[in-house]
Parts: structure tokens; sequence; C-alpha cells
């Protein structure tokens, strides 16, 4: 069964986070305390954990389709994973 890469999707939680993080840390920086960085930051934290939390549940939900598909021993044949 040839299952989906997992590599594009790692690329855009990667980037995705290095974002956040770059915003956050940009408004750090920038130190203005105004209304408006504080709605990006929390934007930005609530996008990174949004993200974090689809990753985990959409890796969840592919292995429990699998596991359904091809039995319980659907990871043993494949060897280990990177």
């Amino acid at each position: 069964m040839n299952r989906p890469p997992w590599k594009a999707r790692r690329r855009i939680v990667h980037g995705t986070l290095l974002f956040c993080a770059g915003m956050v840390i940009w408004l750090i920086w920038r130190g203005e305390d105004s209304n408006l960085a504080a709605a990006i930051a929390n934007a930005c934290f609530f996008l990174a954990g949004s993200v974090i939390g689809a990753y985990v549940f959409s890796a969840t939900w592919d292995d429990k389709n699998v596991m359904q598909a091809m039995g319980a021993n659907a990871y043993e044949e494949e060897g280990p994973q990177p």
C-alpha cells in the first residue's frame, strides 16, 4: 500500500512554526506594546498550537486507517521509519 509522503506535510508544519516563532521574536525585539502587537502574538500562538494539534491528530488518524486496512502488523512489514 502506497502511503502519502509526510515529507511535504512536515515542511509545511516546520515552515508555519518558524513563521510564528519569527513573528513573535520580531514583536519582542521591536518592543512596541500595543493591542495590535498583542493580537498578532496571540494569533501566532493559536496558529502554532492548531498546526501542532492538527499534525498529531492527522498522523494518528492515518495510523488508524492503515491499521484497519492492512491489519495489526502493517508497520512491521515496512521496516523502521526515518
